[in-house]
């Protein structure tokens, strides 16, 4: 149910922003710069882009199969801020449906409110640092070491005494 709260959160502004002007400079190299890669140019050899090329090539694929479009950008940049919502979510449902809800949509009003949809290499990144959390988390969950006690005692000395020295090391 408050999944869902989310999911409206992010659906609301979505007719609106696909019409929306949109930053230009933004929007417009994330349009001409993937299509540049699909005539055979390399970005930081044939033309400057700030940012490293990541972005551009999962453009350049998207564009490739949908074709070069603004509808095709902001759809990427919505799935971009779909994954960093639910992440999100994902991520800290173990503190409580009431704070996952409240940080996903508070990740939704933070991420859309400055460029829209557009589809930016941050939101990517952010995208792929959060589910980065959520698969780490969810193996510390799973991991269950033989003996609780040592190895509470030995993060309590790692943590507190030692913390650089080779036997706070992970074996």
């Amino acid at each position: 149910a408050l999944m869902r709260n989310v999911l409206a959160d992010l659906a609301l502004p979505v007719a609106g922003l696909m019409r929306y002007q949109g930053p230009p400079m933004e929007e417009g190299f994330m349009l001409a710069f993937p299509e540049q890669i699909l005539n055979g140019s390399w970005p930081h050899r044939d033309f400057l882009h700030l940012y490293g090329p990541g972005s551009l090539w999962v453009l350049a694929a998207v564009y490739k199969v949908l074709g070069v479009s603004l509808t095709v950008e902001r759809s990427v940049g919505l799935l971009q801020h779909a994954a960093v919502a639910y992440g999100l979510f994902v991520l800290l449902r173990p503190f409580g449906r009431v704070v996952a809800t409240s940080s996903a949509v508070v990740s939704v009003l933070v991420l859309i409110g400055p460029l829209g949809l557009s589809a930016m290499a941050w939101n990517g990144a952010l995208a792929f640092g959060i589910w980065g959390l959520v698969a780490g988390t969810t193996a510390a969950r799973r991991y269950r070491p033989r003996n609780t006690a040592t190895f509470s005692a030995r993060r309590h000395i790692c943590v507190t005494r030692y913390p650089v020295s080779t036997f706070c090391r992970p074996a």
